[in-house]
């Protein structure tokens, strides 16, 4: 006989159910909160340990999906896309010394700390209530604030410029950003964020029309707006 009964919550993995990184999260995490060591100003080394070295959020950040439907796309995704735009970011400070590497990977790091609760990941990759009503942005800066608000003596121009960094990291208006990129971090950040995401997405597209041998172009995407040229 075969019998069915409703699984609570903490009797299955989501990760059997949902598309999951090919990467090692553990390595991923590991990779990105040894970046600390980089960090010379004290305070924005507090900051950022009082998000990572918080196991609450440290885990809800190696499990968040970056997205619901154009990167990242899967659990892991919030960890590998972050990972990914620091490590930009780091290249980036060698190449361009007039850049505060401090503000560059801290807010590389923060960028979209918000989306650990923006989505609900728990059974199905999904908006949560806050993540429709108020959004990552704006999310993110409400944890930024609480944290500097516990560390004595945080220099206000920091808290500004990585305020802004968070606000202003998708660049325009119409795609969501209160403000646009008025320092040098926040445009560099922008740039790097916005080519990680669109590359994701590019090569996710092109890996899900890989079966289809009939043309070397994808079907037409909504998102980029254009067919996507898969290679001979």
């Amino acid at each position: 006989d075969l019998t069915l009964k409703p699984c609570a919550p903490d009797e299955f993995d989501p990760s059997d159910f949902l598309p999951v990184s090919k990467l090692d999260t553990a390595a991923m995490f590991a990779d990105m909160v040894a970046y600390l060591d980089k960090i010379a100003s004290d305070p924005i080394r507090a900051l950022l340990s009082a998000f990572f070295h918080d196991e609450k959020t440290a885990e809800l950040f190696r499990r968040a999906p970056a997205a619901k439907g154009f990167h990242h796309i899967y659990l892991g995704g919030l960890l590998e896309h972050t990972l990914s735009v620091v490590r930009m970011l780091d290249r980036a400070a060698d190449h361009y010394p007039q850049l505060n590497r401090d503000l560059l990977i801290a807010g590389g790091m923060l960028h979209d700390i918000g989306k650990i609760y923006e989505f609900s990941y728990d059974s199905l990759i999904e908006y949560s209530d806050e993540g429709r009503m108020i959004g990552h942005l704006v999310m993110g800066v409400e944890m930024i604030n609480k944290k500097i608000a516990a560390i004595p003596d945080f220099p206000a121009q920091t808290a500004l410029a990585l305020r802004h960094i968070i606000l202003s990291h998708h660049g325009e208006f119409e795609f969501g950003s209160p403000k646009r990129p008025k320092t040098r971090e926040a445009l560099v950040i922008h740039f790097m964020d916005d080519l990680d995401a669109k590359l994701n997405a590019f090569d996710s597209f092109i890996a899900a029309d890989a079966n289809n041998n009939e043309s070397d172009w994808t079907s037409f995407n909504r998102f980029f707006e254009r067919y996507l040229y898969k290679g001979k």
